[in-house]
């Protein structure tokens, strides 16, 4: 079942590179689905090295000890479409999406850590993973407003 999960994330994050990629100013999808992935990347290396969770079954494990499918696409994709949701929005609403989008995905992992092996939590829990997310989404988005911010100067 696990694998099933993980090809269908794949399967269905590329499916929807052609929605955002459709989309312009296209460049700032780009940045921001390659910055969430470094962000996103480098924050589970410190977290899989502070041993607080692990991935028992994910793509590559002999090469990557994160879940790359999460990691490189599930969590850049939605970041696109938070971006694109959060655009034209106030303050407040960037804050209130960035916790619409980081609710469900932290049920869905939640739900993962709790019936398949997708996912352990050893010194970790649902709540920390919403504020991470939270957080990771809200960095994306003051930094590609700063990128068109001085992108407006040249």
């Amino acid at each position: 079942m696990e694998y099933v999960i993980l090809w269908a994330a794949t399967i269905l994050c590329f499916g929807s590179m052609f929605i955002w990629m459709l989309r312009k100013p296209i460049k700032d999808w780009l940045i921001i689905f390659l910055l969430k992935s470094v962000v996103t990347a480098i924050t589970d290396c410190f977290i899989i090295a502070a041993d607080l969770l692990d991935y028992p079954i994910r793509f590559f494990p002999e090469v990557f000890d994160t879940n790359i499918v999460f990691d490189f696409l599930v969590f850049p994709t939605l970041c696109v479409f938070y971006n694109i949701t959060t655009q034209h929005s106030n303050l407040k609403s960037i804050f209130v999406q960035a916790l619409l989008y980081s609710i469900p995905v932290t049920l869905l992992e939640f739900w993962a850590e709790r019936n398949t092996e997708l996912i352990t939590y050893k010194h970790w829990n649902a709540f920390v993973s919403l504020v991470t997310l939270i957080v990771t989404f809200l960095i994306v988005r003051g930094a590609i407003a700063l990128v068109r911010k001085a992108d407006s100067y040249v």
